[in-house]
């Protein structure tokens, strides 16, 4: 437990549905996502997976990558692993408070 940061790391939601990856200016791909999301204090963080035609992405380094959940809300992420159909996720912080209310 790590109380400098406001307690322990708990989960508190975890979102499934069908979403959009973005990145760049105007590059999208319709994706399928599940992501985890953890809460310490007001810390809000949260990692997955993104399901979909990555194969474009494979080796590459994309720009302002993004994700819009079925929700409409976005979030900024870091892809940690890309291959031709998944890539694991990492939110990009600051999260919004209100990305927890998203469905």
């Amino acid at each position: 437990m790590n109380r400098g940061r406001g307690g322990a790391l708990r989960l508190l939601k975890s979102l499934r549905g069908d979403g959009t990856l973005m990145w760049g200016q105007r590059a999208t791909r319709a994706v399928t996502y599940s992501i985890d999301l953890y809460g310490q204090g007001q810390m809000l963080s949260g990692d997955g997976e993104v399901l979909g035609n990555l194969s474009d992405l494979v080796g590459r380094a994309p720009s302002n990558p993004r994700l819009r959940l079925a929700s409409g809300q976005e979030a900024a992420l870091v892809f940690r692993g890309i291959s031709a159909d998944s890539a694991s996720i990492e939110l990009a912080r600051p999260v919004p408070l209100d990305f927890e209310a998203a469905s």
